[in-house]
């Protein structure tokens, strides 16, 4: 316990790192983008954000795998309640987020799907869905701060939502032939879902700590590198989606790093044994 609690800030460390180098990267390979999707002559940016991604995720399994093995609720999510409160941010980013898709109705990108009808179904359940996840990530933290266990239906409604959202986006992603132009929301929107998948054992008490940690750590990374795609396609509202997205993730992170000191015992003193009195026999 005494090594492994060392690694937390080290973790935190890096992963925050990357997010801003990963930013910083991405912006650079999209300011080097022609028109038709390719990286300019003479531009490296994509090879350094692959090696960084590629680095950053074999460093964080390898620090990840000392940790301790947590799977109850109670032993991961019952304490540090402060933490909580990040997770109240992202849910009002996810309602503001997904009603202003539902107002505005941003045109849909054409997408050749062999069953049109189930895809513009699931369009129509993108917002509602959207909307009803931000409602459960706000009762799951305001039920956290009671110290109560969430029921694992909002972690359901989450992942619902998630997996819509990524065959939706995936759709119109998938008509740009350049990889290069989607593959980092795609990697953020599929490690969001893992991740909220394995958050979601927590509530049966079968999680695993260190791989959830994995996919929450690598969803911030990649949320970090989308923001630079926003930002350039000038789309504010899917950016307040990510966003609230890293927050909840770094939020998760957070509680699953410092699971393993307790509040109570940061604060107590260590006691020293007393010594042991000698019988008179034994002097």
């Amino acid at each position: 316990m005494k090594n492994t609690t060392r690694l937390r800030w080290p973790i935190l460390i890096l992963t925050l790192l990357a997010c801003v180098g990963g930013f910083l990267l991405r912006r650079a390979q999209l300011a080097a983008m022609q028109l038709d999707g390719s990286a300019a002559q003479g531009s490296r940016a994509h090879i350094y954000l692959l090696i960084l991604a590629v680095v950053t995720a074999v460093a964080l399994a390898a620090m990840l795998f000392p940790l301790a093995r947590q799977k109850s609720w109670k032993s991961v999510f019952a304490y540090r309640p402060v933490l909580y409160f990040l997770h109240l941010p992202a849910a009002v980013g996810l309602l503001v987020g997904n009603l202003l898709l539902l107002i505005v109705k941003q045109p849909q990108a054409a997408v050749a799907a062999t069953a049109p009808a189930v895809t513009n179904a699931l369009n129509q359940l993108l917002g509602p869905l959207g909307l009803l996840c931000g409602l459960c990530l706000g009762a799951f933290a305001v039920i956290g701060l009671y110290g109560k266990k969430p029921t694992p239906l909002l972690y359901i409604a989450c992942t619902l939502y998630l997996v819509v959202r990524l065959i939706v986006c995936f759709q119109q992603w998938n008509t740009d032939p350049w990889i290069h132009d989607y593959c980092y929301q795609l990697l953020a929107a599929v490690c969001t879902m893992l991740a909220v998948v394995q958050l979601a054992g927590f509530s049966f008490d079968r999680g695993k700590r260190r791989i959830t940690l994995f996919w929450c750590l690598l969803a911030m990374l990649f949320c970090a590198m989308t923001v630079a795609d926003h930002l350039k396609s000038g789309s504010a509202v899917q950016n307040v989606i990510n966003l609230s997205l890293f927050v909840t993730m770094l939020g998760s992170a957070l509680q699953l790093l410092f699971c393993d000191l307790r509040p109570e015992e940061e604060a107590a003193p260590r006691e020293e044994p007393a010594p042991e009195s000698q019988s008179p026999c034994e002097e």
